[in-house]
């Protein structure tokens, strides 16, 4: 695409008739229809960087008080067998950090002793978790917010995909649930989403599916800090957007934004106030 004038005037136009059949042959398979599923490969990890911020306001006594948490997160992913009908997924942790910044101070920075490691997590072809035990072992500290893990970080890595093939206009509903763990956190989210397969592009070369959702559902987080026991619930609403390649089966990007409003109590002081949360990230591959 950078050589001579008239060469790339010529290969350009001959991409692009090739890329339009090949797209019309993908929209015309199984019936006008495709099947997504995940199939990483198992002889070349693929890379990833995922980005993410969140902002946390809650009205203590009628003062407001907002705390901004910066996130990243490098990782690599590649097929490491199968466990059934089911994908083995070997993750290694290239890079993980954390800041934060509140009226109280700021915390954080990069995790250190995790780089390099790695963990196994099994999904299905449709992208639902069976096995976190994997992440949930690969433990780390992040000054500031105590002892977690990586299930904390790859609990919603992988976007639910249909379980029935799909061709571009069609919308399907989700229910999914999730839960993850830690030393110091429990957290569940009940997630209801409508899914809409909106059409097909390539991406460097990549043929893939592009999906948007709108999701709705509610989240409980039960947090240990300072010797208190914190309760945190509440409804939201939030839409995200991925690609994934259809021949090759893997992610090549997502990008998310909720927002939930709810109430934080600390039940050993009689406490209850609302808090309001809204969070973007975006995960692309390196």
């Amino acid at each position: 695409m950078k050589s001579q004038l008239i060469k790339s005037f010529i290969s350009a136009g001959t991409i692009l008739v090739f890329s339009g059949f090949c797209s019309c042959i993908i929209a015309q398979n199984i019936g006008g229809a495709v099947k997504l599923s995940y199939k990483y490969p198992t002889d070349k990890a693929v890379k990833y960087l995922n980005s993410s911020t969140m902002v946390q306001v809650m009205d203590v006594q009628g003062q407001t008080m907002q705390t901004d948490v910066t996130s990243a997160f490098g990782c690599s992913v590649k097929s490491a067998g199968s466990a059934d009908s089911n994908l083995k997924l070997e993750f290694t942790v290239d890079t993980i950090g954390q800041t934060s910044n509140s009226p109280m101070g700021g915390s954080g920075g990069a995790v250190q002793g995790v780089k390099g490691k790695s963990c196994i997590l099994v999904l299905t072809p449709e992208g639902k978790i069976t096995d976190m035990s994997g992440p949930a072992s690969l433990t780390y500290s992040i000054d500031g917010s105590g002892e977690t893990n990586l299930s904390q970080t790859v609990g919603d890595f992988f976007p639910r995909l249909p379980e029935n093939p799909v061709k571009t206009g069609d919308t399907w509903n989700l229910t999914d649930s999730v839960l993850t763990t830690s030393t110091s956190m429990t957290m569940k989210t009940l997630d209801m989403s409508v899914n809409k397969l909106e059409g097909f592009e390539t991406v460097n070369g990549i043929e893939c599916a592009k999906v948007s959702i709108q999701h709705t559902g509610t989240m409980t987080m039960n947090v240990q800090n300072q010797g208190m026991d914190i309760f945190i619930k509440g409804p939201y609403t939030g839409t995200s957007e991925y690609l994934i390649a259809v021949k090759e089966g893997y992610l090549v990007k997502l990008t998310s934004a909720t927002k939930l409003k709810g109430n934080l109590e600390i039940t050993s002081m009689g406490m209850e106030m609302p808090i309001g949360i809204e969070m973007k990230g975006i995960t692309e591959m390196k």
